[in-house]
């Protein structure tokens, strides 16, 4: 297994870098602080401090999971800048905001274009950045919203105490941490990959579904909702998902991520 250098150690990038290893592989973790160090090389990680424009090499693969598209961006710039050589495979965590919202698209895959709202063409924009950096060896996951006990939309409907009001009818692209691990395990020891992965678990719930089922679950008064988007809910199609990175996704229903959720 060729050598991985995770950039962006977080709630994703750990679970990469343990897996890498389990495999039997070398993983490189790249913090911004030394405070998740001493658990990194518990777990067989070698930790590395700031960013890894020193030690990344043609041979290596490299992915990008640090927290927000505009500091992904920033990332591949200092890459760019520092005139690294592009690894053997590079992933990119994006999401799927991408997308917008696009009044005449109800079902989104790879080919669906990009929204025209303020928020996906800057998506599209560090999109393009990593495109211009990487070229056929870099892959873009758009992922949708992630969860875990600890983490995602029911945790944070459990913290505040309600969920943000918002239409009813928008749907929620979701995927399990562990699923999307998963993928990107599979993306780097693919002989092949797509360049482009919609990379969510549907079926995807609309607000309403998952709001209020959240809150009778947490005993939470109901979910208040804004006037309805104009278009029906969006549907994810995964098939190139499913058929190359993620045949069997360990939670395929949504409402695993209404699970262990009150705090």
């Amino acid at each position: 297994m060729r050598r991985l250098i995770v950039w962006g150690a977080g709630t994703l990038g750990r679970r990469v870098a343990r897996q890498w290893v389990l495999a039997g592989g070398k993983a490189i973790a790249v913090t911004q602080t030394t405070h998740r160090h001493a658990d990194l090389v518990q777990h067989g990680i070698e930790p590395w401090l700031d960013s890894p424009e020193s030690i990344l090499t043609t041979e290596d693969m490299l992915l990008l999971a640090l927290p927000g598209h505009k500091t992904q961006q920033q990332a591949v710039e200092r890459l760019q800048q520092t005139g690294n050589s592009v690894p053997f495979r590079t992933v990119f965590i994006s999401v799927t905001g991408y997308y917008g919202v696009i009044p005449t698209e109800t079902v989104i895959n790879e080919k669906t274009p990009v929204g025209q709202d303020k928020r996906a063409l800057s998506i599209a924009n560090a999109e393009k950045q990593f495109v211009d950096w990487g070229g056929d060896r870099g892959v873009i996951m758009r992922a949708g919203g992630l969860y875990c006990p600890t983490r995602g939309p029911a945790h944070a409907i459990a913290k505040r105490g309600a969920p943000r009001p918002g239409p009813a009818n928008k749907t929620m692209a979701l995927i399990h941490y562990d699923d999307l691990a998963t993928v990107l395990i599979n993306a780097f020891q693919h002989d092949n990959p797509h360049s482009v992965y919609v990379t969510v678990t549907p079926p995807c719930p609309t607000r309403g579904e998952f709001f209020v089922e959240a809150c009778e679950q947490l005993a939470l008064p109901a979910p208040i909702f804004t006037d309805p988007l104009s278009n029906p809910p969006i549907q994810y199609d995964i098939t190139r998902l499913r058929q190359e990175l993620l045949p069997n996704p360990a939670y395929p229903d949504w409402r695993s991520a209404l699970g262990s959720s009150r705090i």
